[in-house]
């Protein structure tokens, strides 16, 4: 399961990039009402929001209590402490279930049970999240040579199907073809730094070694930036899935 202290909770929603909104339009146009919709795994509310320009009513959920404190209010969007896998939610309830990111640290099997239980007939299911970062050859090569292999022994076990683009995971619902989207920053060099040092494995290896070697890294990636202040495109290869369970 994905936990994250205060701090990292704070600094999550402004150091990661934010979804495609052609993404929240054409979702809400594959369900028969738009009354509510349930965001899992919440964080700090990033989908949340967005969600709320096309849903009457969002009910967001995290496990983290440090990330719902952060999150964003609005009026429409319902936070709470739950786990994506147990909720207290009533039967049938829901138009659309989303999850932003964060399938990979569900448990898998309980909570198809969960989406089916509170689905409404005919509600339909929607993942998305992208699986590295892309700034262009020099850059990338920085990285591949510098920072990942030092994160390497950090990463959490889960976040391999995420690189795989949830590839090997075996949905339970019938799909629906879903357009492509594009998602791409334009980021200083600090901005990348920050993403970066969200990733989980840069949390688990600070926490238990210090932040020296990342240092180390982020100086070799420097030199080849060059300029700290230019903004550089950064491009996320981005997937979707969606579907309906059968009623």
């Amino acid at each position: 399961m994905r936990t994250f202290d205060p701090s990292s909770a704070a600094n999550y929603s402004l150091v990661r990039p934010t979804y495609p909104p052609e993404l929240y339009y054409w979702l809400s146009h594959q369900v028969k009402q738009t009354e509510r919709v349930w965001d899992c795994a919440c964080g700090t509310g990033q989908a949340s929001i967005d969600l709320a320009a096309y849903f009457q009513h969002v009910e967001a959920t995290d496990i983290s209590e440090a990330q719902i404190a952060k999150a964003t209010p609005h009026r429409k969007v319902n936070y709470s402490v739950q786990p994506s896998e147990k909720t207290n939610f009533p039967d049938h309830y829901f138009d659309a279930v989303c999850v932003a990111h964060a399938l990979h640290w569900f448990d898998l099997n309980t909570f198809w049970q969960e989406v089916r239980r509170v689905l409404k007939p005919g509600g339909k299911l929607f993942i998305w999240g992208y699986n590295w970062i892309q700034f262009g050859d020099s850059l990338d090569q920085a990285i591949k040579e510098h920072l990942l292999p030092i994160l390497q022994p950090f990463w959490p076990e889960q976040t391999a199907l995420l690189r795989g683009q949830y590839l090997s995971v075996d949905f339970p619902f019938t799909q629906i073809e879903s357009p492509s989207f594009d998602l791409e920053c334009h980021w200083t060099m600090t901005q990348a730094f920050a993403f970066m040092r969200s990733w989980s494995a840069s949390q688990i290896m600070v926490e238990k070694q210090g932040d020296f070697q990342i240092q180390e890294a982020e100086k070799a990636i420097e030199y080849v930036w060059k300029d700290p202040l230019e903004k550089v495109p950064a491009k996320f290869p981005f997937f979707v899935y969606a579907g309906s369970f059968s009623e």
